[in-house]
């Protein structure tokens, strides 16, 4: 449309144009015509230009479509061998910084589905052969499975296809055509301090520090295991746990009385030049039989009179190292520790995530109030 604006001679030629985020946006455009006729002329070529760049536009769009059907069945697309797949994914420059950790695992999870596709599948020699109806039916494989392990296969598979997608000759990600299974995970109940103490009496030397530390901190196994001599600040723990290192979210802990002694034992035992306050722990930390090794304990475990009797889950939840964490929480709470207070020190970045550990309980006060462990 064409218009004269105030205090202007000339007449105006407005149109709109189209942001990349499909807004229309109003340009002027100065026709420096006076008469109107003329004006609307300008219109015209303006209208006439338009159109010939959608014309463009319309005749580009088809000469790539056309370019990318032809391309799709006279260029061949590269292949990759499942025998070469973890190697070039392990060292693609995008999994440098990724823990070893995090690496053992995601190869685990590759093993298992290509032992799964010799058998089902032996015909399947290259990753690009692997379809959607093959994904499927593995996926249906592990739907007994705790959502947690699930997901955690799916992911990582998922993780392999999207690293290797132009290498490999890959058209889609097959596995982000399937949603994850819905949380499942286990409610942990907490321990009495009964229990604890049968814990620690059917531990070895290196489990009755990590029992102690997980009580008296809250913190999680794996950064029990870590904690190193330079996070110690006089008489509080300074670290950064390895569930909010993303978000480098720091957690200050009050080193109770009975767990400095602990602590200092242990230190008394590790060479000064190691950081690590329980080196032995870390060395054997990924391997399946440290994983376990919590388990057995608690099924070791006896009653004041030398019988058996294994800690096992309950109507309330279950049992792990994770206990001792919902065992540290309830405990300040029945000391009247304030819900802040709890919640900074476990590190749970909502109140309500604390509320998960609270067994309707109250507040909380400090950590120094919780009972001993050790034997007078």
């Amino acid at each position: 449309m064409i218009y004269m604006r105030k205090n202007s001679p000339f007449w105006t030629a407005a149109f709109y144009v189209k942001s990349p985020d499909g807004k229309f946006i109003k340009r002027a455009y100065s026709t420096k015509k006076k008469k109107k006729e003329d004006a609307l002329d300008v219109e015209k070529e303006l209208k006439r230009a338009a159109e010939q760049l959608k014309e463009n536009k319309r005749l580009e769009t088809f000469l790539v479509k056309t370019a990318e059907a032809i391309t799709e069945k006279t260029i061949e697309r590269p292949g990759m061998p499942l025998s070469a797949v973890w190697e070039k994914y392990s060292t693609h420059v995008s999994q440098k910084k990724r823990t070893e950790r995090t690496q053992s695992s995601k190869k685990i999870v590759w093993e298992r589905f290509c032992k799964w596709l010799g058998t089902e599948f032996p015909q399947v020699e290259n990753l690009a052969d692997i379809s959607r109806e093959i994904a499927e039916i593995y996926l249906k494989t592990l739907s007994t499975k705790r959502s947690a392990t699930f997901n955690n296969n799916k992911n990582s598979l998922s993780a392999i296809w999207h690293t290797l997608m132009v290498s490999a000759g890959l058209k889609e990600n097959i596995w982000r055509l399937f949603s994850g299974a819905e949380n499942d995970s286990i409610r942990y109940r907490d321990f009495s301090l009964e229990e604890i103490k049968a814990i620690l009496a059917a531990s070895t030397d290196l489990w009755r520090c990590l029992v102690a530390a997980g009580f008296y901190t809250g913190l999680r196994l794996t950064d029990c295991v870590h904690i190193r001599k330079s996070q110690i600040q006089g008489d509080y723990i300074e670290l950064i746990p390895e569930k909010t290192k993303r978000k480098k979210k720091k957690v200050t802990i009050y080193i109770h009385e009975h767990l400095k002694k602990i602590l200092d034992y242990q230190i008394s035992r590790t060479p000064a030049r190691e950081d690590y306050i329980f080196p032995d722990a870390v060395e054997q930390y990924g391997t399946r039989g440290f994983q376990s090794a919590f388990s057995e304990i608690l099924e070791k475990c006896e009653d004041a009179k030398g019988d058996p009797k294994p800690i096992r889950a309950d109507s309330r939840g279950g049992v792990g190292f994770h206990s001792l964490r919902h065992t540290f929480v309830s405990t300040n709470e029945k000391l009247g520790a304030d819900m802040k207070v709890i919640q900074g020190i476990v590190g749970h970045g909502s109140p309500l995530m604390t509320e998960h550990y609270t067994h309707d309980s109250k507040a909380s006060q400090i950590i120094s109030k919780m009972p001993s462990l050790l034997k007078e």
